[in-house]
C-alpha cells in the first residue's frame, strides 16, 4: 500500500541555533522596521502569519506587505545562507532524521515530501544545510498559503502530478511536532504522527489523540513500522 509522508521541517527534522538573527535581519531589510521573531510563538505557523504576529505585537502597520513576499524570501535566503556560512547560525538534522529518510526513500513504498510554514526558498536552504534536501520531493510551503491547513492538499497534488499517481487523503500522513500539524492533517482527512522533538512535550501531544505520538525519530525501524501500521 502506497503512503505519502508529509514532513514538517523545523522541530521535526531539523533544529537551529540563532536562527532568529537572519530572520530579523531580513525583516528590517525588507520592511524597513525592526522585528523580532522571538516576540511571538512561531512553532507551527507559516512565515506570513509569523510576520503579521510580529508586527501586531509591536503595534506596527506595514503598507503593501503582500507585495513584499518575494523580496522578503530573497532577503531571508541570503541572510540565512550567510549566517550559516559564517557560523552565526547553525542548523542540523535531528537524531535519526537522515537514516529514516534514507531508508524510506530506498524502499519505494513510502513517498516523502514536506509541509512547512517556511517560504519555499527558506525550506530549501534549511534542508540543504541539514543534508536532507535530496530525500524529499517538492511539497507545500508558507509561500503557497498563509493558512497551514491549506498546505497538505497542495503537497498531495504536487506529489500526484510529479509521480502520475493518485493517492487518497487517508493514505497520507502528516508528521510534525505541533498541534497545528495535527489540525492541518485532520482538516484534510489525513493521518498524523506527532514527534515530541520541539516545543511541545509528549504528554501534551498525546492529549490531541493523533494516530501515533513518538518521543523522537532515533529508532528507525520502530518509526517505519508505525508509519506502515496506522
Amino acid at each position: 500500500m502506497k503512503r505519502l509522508l508529509l514532513f514538517d521541517i523545523d522541530g521535526t527534522l531539523t533544529r537551529s541555533h540563532n536562527g532568529h538573527i537572519p530572520f530579523n535581519e531580513a525583516i528590517l531589510k525588507t520592511f524597513g522596521v525592526p522585528g523580532d521573531i522571538r516576540s511571538v510563538i512561531a512553532d507551527g505557523n507559516t512565515d506570513p502569519l509569523i510576520i503579521a504576529d510580529i508586527f501586531a505585537t509591536a503595534n506596527l502597520s506595514i503598507e503593501d506587505i503582500d507585495d513584499k513576499w518575494e523580496e522578503f524570501a530573497r532577503n531571508l535566503r541570503e541572510s540565512y545562507s550567510r549566517a550559516i556560512k559564517s557560523g552565526i547560525t547553525t542548523l542540523r538534522a535531528l537524531p535519526g532524521a537522515v537514516e529514516l529518510l534514507r531508508k524510506l526513500t530506498s524502499g519505494g513504498i513510502l513517498g516523502c515530501s514536506v509541509v512547512t510554514g517556511n517560504l519555499e526558498a527558506m525550506a530549501q536552504v534549511k534542508l540543504e544545510a541539514a543534508g536532507l534536501y535530496s530525500y524529499l520531493c517538492r511539497g507545500a510551503y508558507g509561500s503557497d498559503s498563509p493558512r497551514r491547513a491549506d498546505l497538505p492538499a497542495i503537497a498531495k497534488q504536487r506529489w500526484e502530478a510529479a509521480t502520475n499517481l493518485t493517492i487518497y487523503p487517508d493514505d497520507c500522513i502528516v508528521i510534525g511536532d505541533t498541534p497545528k500539524d495535527f489540525e492541518a492533517a485532520r482538516h484534510n482527512g489525513m493521518k498524523c504522527i506527532l514527534i515530541a522533538t520541539g516545543r511541545y512535550p509528549v504528554q501534551e501531544l498525546l492529549c490531541l489523540k493523533a494516530d501515533a505520538c513518538l518521543t523522537d525519530l532515533t529508532d528507525t525501524e520502530a518509526v517505519i513500522q508505525t508509519l506502515l501500521k496506522i
